[in-house]
């Protein structure tokens, strides 16, 4: 496979696993909430105002939840899916006060994480053990090689599975399978690697499909866009579009797996487990979730989704959701938030690329490469786009009332080898 097919292959996976959403709920959800005078999804959207606070919860229906209030519905579950934005800080901070909160109420349960392939249990099987301690975790367990994000996002959940004590799983199969099969397909798999691989493969329903092509196709457009010769591109999209199958193959592979290890961890320690992956998988009800109802079709599975405040909660998404706006940790090194009028820089890293191209704390992005600044898709699309022309990104920024520009290099990304 080229380079733009393993580009477009990367790319699509990591957002398909994390940021996608449609299907309905599946049998271990509750039915949709509808409205009786629409017959349609009950969309509610809860008055965003100074008085709303991040990691607040709401019930499905929109209306207010408390910790308590969370705490007393999970207590009565086997499986609690928690989902996250992986760069955006505040679902983990989320994710770590329902870690907490469980654990402080007396509950006993295990903890399994996506961001861990399968390969890295012995290093949790020590962490388990007490034999490495909280400074030493993200050494002895290799995070920098083995999860694309900063360590930082997760510390306060591995902070408090430490000060709680509770055992720690991987549920993941390791990437460059998944990068594999993309590239040459099952056949190409060893017996090593096919171990890690579920047994019994569980295709994803209709509507995760339907879903899952329209994320497919739109990445195949932004790859092959702009291409001067109209029988290339023509020729490209085809080649890409090529790939769409083994693309579904490895998301219900991803789904399925970490369903079958959810439930083998369940078994072997006769505890709750609590499961934290990217929203894709938990949204509705139709990843990981849908695969449980099929493994293990006498538990009861909590889904818990982040509600960003440019979105409606939608009744049918999660059983409970809790309020973090969208909040971008970018590998070009200063942390975003989406606004009515742009995008604001809230910390710039030391040393990072958005440093050294002199942005500041307080910067409003209003354009990139010419485009306005209404989601955090534009800033993807605009680094797609200056990777594939070799050029650099050009941002219009608001500082101090004035408007100036910042051309910034595209760093190379970790998964483009």
């Amino acid at each position: 496979m080229g380079l733009a097919h393993r580009i477009l292959f990367s790319v699509v996976v990591i957002m398909g696993g994390c940021a996608l959403a449609q299907p309905p709920l599946s049998r271990a959800a509750p039915a949709p909430i509808v409205s009786k005078a629409t017959n349609t999804k009950l969309v509610v959207t809860p008055q965003a105002s100074p008085q709303l606070a991040e990691g607040e919860f709401f019930n499905a229906n929109g209306t207010k939840a408390s910790l308590s209030d969370l705490l007393a519905t999970a207590k009565s579950y086997d499986y609690i899916l928690i989902g996250e934005t992986h760069n955006v800080a505040c679902d983990h901070i989320v994710q770590a006060k329902i870690i907490a909160a469980l654990a402080e109420s007396g509950m006993r349960f295990t903890v399994g994480m996506e961001m861990f392939a399968q390969e890295k249990q012995p290093q949790l099987d020590a962490v388990n053990n007490g034999k490495v301690s909280l400074a030493e975790f993200p050494t002895k367990v290799d995070w920098k090689d083995a999860w694309g994000f900063s360590y930082s996002l997760y510390e306060p959940i591995i902070e408090e599975i430490y000060a709680h004590k509770i055992e720690l799983y991987a549920l993941n199969f390791p990437f460059e399978i998944a990068k594999k099969i993309g590239d040459d397909g099952m056949e190409s798999l060893t017996p090593e690697e096919r171990k890690y691989l579920p047994k019994n493969h569980i295709p994803s329903m209709e509507a995760q499909e339907e879903d899952l092509t329209r994320i497919h196709d739109k990445h195949v457009e932004l790859m092959t866009e702009g291409k001067d010769d109209p029988k290339a591109a023509e020729v490209a999209k085809k080649s890409l579009a090529h790939y769409r199958k083994r693309f579904f193959l490895i998301q219900s592979m991803w789904d399925t797996g970490m369903a079958e290890q959810a439930m083998a961890i369940r078994k072997k320690t006769n505890l709750p487990i609590v499961i934290l992956t990217g929203t894709g998988h938990v949204e509705h009800g139709w990843g990981i979730s849908y695969r449980l109802s099929k493994l293990d079709p006498d538990a009861k599975v909590l889904l818990i989704v982040p509600w960003r405040n440019r979105e409606p909660i939608v009744a049918e998404r999660g059983h409970i959701q809790f309020y973090c706006p969208l909040t971008k940790q970018s590998r070009l090194g200063f942390t975003l938030r989406m606004e009515g009028d742009g995008a604001t820089i809230l910390d710039v890293k030391d040393k990072s690329a958005a440093h050294t191209a002199g942005f500041l704390a307080g910067d409003n992005i209003v354009k990139v490469s010419g485009m306005d600044v209404d989601s955090m898709m534009t800033l993807h699309r605009a680094g797609v786009k200056a990777a594939k022309e070799g050029k650099d990104m050009v941002f219009t920024v608001i500082r101090d009332g004035k408007e100036c520009t910042i051309s910034m290099p595209v760093p190379e990304h970790p998964h483009r080898k």
